[in-house]
């Protein structure tokens, strides 16, 4: 996604404001841009101040889009706030602006998009004005801070709509450029004077040291002490500033004062043979008199050749000359400069600083300088300053600038920092806060898929659990009901079985109790007969017993099968499956209704059409007779699927 791109979706998604959030139709827009016009209070957010608007008729409602605008806006000019190095009394005037560029987005938010509007243009130009101008330049200062202040009113008054900012922007632009062309004459005059006194002392020092060389050749007569100090070293310096060291007339004035200090030390040595200095003496006055170009005046020159040639003339003629010592040169006076000693480091990181940096100097009286640094010059070891009318208004050496840059007197102004610069500042930040928004809302999104999915996956544990317990729940009721069923089997099987065996005791009773009437009949058939029949009786009446044992055992069997299904049939509830056979053919049905009045049990199939309504004394014996079979029990599946609900919850 493009930067524009981006901008856009977090201008109309992005949640950064608390203002109320509404329709922002063209009718509120309208409003808004009016209202924007008419607030006072800069000291409070925009949105803020819109709400405390005297002259609203309710509470107005934004676009999200617009409450965004706003929120971006202040942050613009609290950056602003925070970065400028405006003086308070132009800062309270630009933060004054910020109805007016908030105006100016909410008309159009495209000029984010490319930060291209005259305002923008306007506001930069204002900015960098105003952020040289100090209270300490006067009046030109106070004509420069009117016409500054002059334009930021106009701008508070305007329109957003409306204004022709193009027009301001072109009349400030050739305002300023008038101020900086004024500014720029005075500054290069200053620094043209000020190259010629540097080099004019740098002359100095350096002749200075070239004649105090000549003065200690050799002792010399008043007069040539006195030549050498005025006249000849002001031609040097003269000749060292128009031609330099490297010249062939300053090669020839050094050789001019050699040859005069030479030419009056032959008597002084008591030289027999006067040929060296009777070629030296002829050729001194013409080179002397060619080199003394500080002397104008033609009485002044003959004087010094005539005080000279007297002194030839005097040597010449075998006299002698009082010569001693020169006195050497008073040294310059030395500006004071800083006493303490400054690290390499920050020497060079005053070496760095390039001419025309803007800086604030805050001296000892607490006021603050703005000045530009518009010439170094490093042979000379001075650093030029001047404010943004062009007048001199600093000047110091590179070790005083490091001790001031040490102490945090002295601070360099951003040239980069501007009202532009903010907005692609701001701009950058607010991207940055929307993406991550987003970021949050798509992890937020992503824990509420994941607890979505995880309840889902527990209501479906929870459902299969509850089935399952179910599912064993009619397991163990169908086995219990069949070992009841097995029960009541064996016990009708024993209680045959019983019978059986006493039927056959008694049929073998009957057949000893004939055998043994057989038998005793031999003795005495009558008593034999009599005891016989007894036995028989006796035979008779345990076999009926153990008869009616097996036919009551089976009854207590059949009533227990009867109890476990009529428990069965009981226990049903809304929603059982059954198995039931009708007509010759087993369906399977669902208990719809029970009807407690009628006892009847209403079934109905998988489409809802009601297929049978029995008694439930009918359903028990069709269940008894195998007739019916049932699947499951109804609403204890739901009761337990909610108590495993309950648990997992707990859990």
């Amino acid at each position: 996604m493009s930067v524009e791109a981006l901008l856009e979706q977090a201008l109309r998604e992005g949640r950064f404001s608390t203002s109320d959030v509404g329709e922002g139709d063209e009718r509120t827009r309208a409003t808004l841009l009016a209202r924007l016009v008419g607030l006072q209070n800069v000291d409070l957010p925009v949105w803020e101040s819109l709400e405390q608007a005297a002259r609203r008729p309710g509470p107005l409602q934004l676009s999200q889009q617009e409450a965004n605008l706003l929120y971006f806006c202040d942050q613009v000019f609290e950056q602003c706030q925070s970065q400028t190095d405006l003086e308070p009394l132009l800062l309270e005037a630009f933060m004054a602006l910020r109805p007016l560029v908030a105006g100016v987005l909410l008309r159009d938010s495209a000029v984010l998009r490319s930060l291209q509007h005259p305002l923008f243009s306007l506001l930069d130009q204002l900015w960098d004005a105003g952020r040289y101008w100090s209270p300490d330049l006067g009046k030109p200062g106070d004509k420069y801070r009117v016409r500054l202040e002059e334009m930021l009113q106009q701008l508070r008054k305007a329109d957003p709509v409306t204004a022709p900012f193009q027009t301001w922007l072109d009349e400030l632009s050739g305002q300023l450029a008038k101020d900086a062309q004024r500014a720029e004459t005075l500054t290069s005059r200053i620094c043209q004077t000020a190259r010629g006194a540097l080099a004019g002392e740098q002359a100095e020092r350096f002749v200075r040291q070239q004649v105090s060389l000549l003065l200690e050749r050799a002792p010399m007569p008043d007069v040539v002490e006195e030549l050498l100090k005025g006249p000849l070293r002001h031609s040097m310096q003269v000749i060292y500033l128009s031609r330099g060291v490297n010249s062939e007339e300053w090669k020839q004035i050094l050789r001019a004062a050699q040859m005069l200090i030479d030419s009056m030390q032959g008597a002084a040595e008591g030289e027999s043979d006067m040929q060296q200095v009777y070629q030296t003496i002829p050729k001194v006055i013409p080179l002397l008199t060619k080199q003394l170009v500080s002397i104008s005046d033609a009485t002044e020159m003959e004087d010094w050749i005539a005080r000279i040639e007297k002194l030839h003339m005097q040597i010449l003629l075998g006299g002698k000359v009082d010569l001693h010592p020169a006195q050497p040169l008073s040294a310059l006076k030395q500006e004071e400069g800083v006493s303490a000693n400054v690290s390499s480091a920050l020497l060079e990181q005053v070496k760095r600083i390039p001419e025309g940096q803007w800086l604030i100097y805050q001296r000892d009286d607490g006021e603050k300088l703005r000045c530009r640094l518009v010439m170094k010059t490093e042979e000379a070891g001075q650093l030029l300053f001047v404010n943004v009318l062009g007048a001199k208004c600093l000047e110091k050496t590179p070790e005083e600038f490091a001790y001031l840059l040490a102490a945090r007197h002295v601070r360099l102004l951003d040239a980069e920092n501007n009202f532009s610069q903010i907005l692609r500042d701001t701009v950058a930040s607010f991207l940055q806060l929307y993406q991550r928004q987003a970021m949050l809302m798509t992890e937020a999104a992503e824990r509420q898929r994941i607890e979505t999915e995880r309840r889902r996956l527990a209501q479906q544990k929870a459902k299969r659990e509850a089935e399952r317990i179910a599912q064993e729940r009619l397991e163990a009721q169908a086995r219990a009901e069949e070992e009841a069923r097995l029960r009541a089997e064996e016990q009708a099987r024993q209680a045959a079985e019983n019978a059986r065996i006493a039927a056959e005791q008694a049929k073998r009773a009957a057949e000893e109790a004939q055998r043994a009437s057989e038998e005793a009949a031999k003795f005495s058939r009558a008593q034999a007969a009599q005891k016989a029949a007894a036995e028989a009786e006796n035979i008779r009446r345990e076999a009926e017993i153990e008869a009616e044992r097996a036919l009551q055992a089976e009854k207590q069997s059949r009533i227990d099968e009867w109890e476990a299904t009529l428990q069965s049939v009981r226990t049903l509830g809304i929603g059982a499956w059954v198995d039931i056979e009708i007509k010759g053919e087993r369906q399977r049905c669902k208990l719809a209704a029970v009807m407690n009045a009628s006892d009847k049990l209403i079934f109905v199939g998988r489409d809802g059409k009601k297929l049978v309504e029995p008694r439930r004394d009918e359903l028990i014996k069709l269940l008894l007779d195998g007739k019916a079979r049932i699947i499951q029990q109804g609403d204890q599946f739901e009761n337990s699927l909610a108590k495993v609900i309950q648990t997992l919850r707990k859990d």
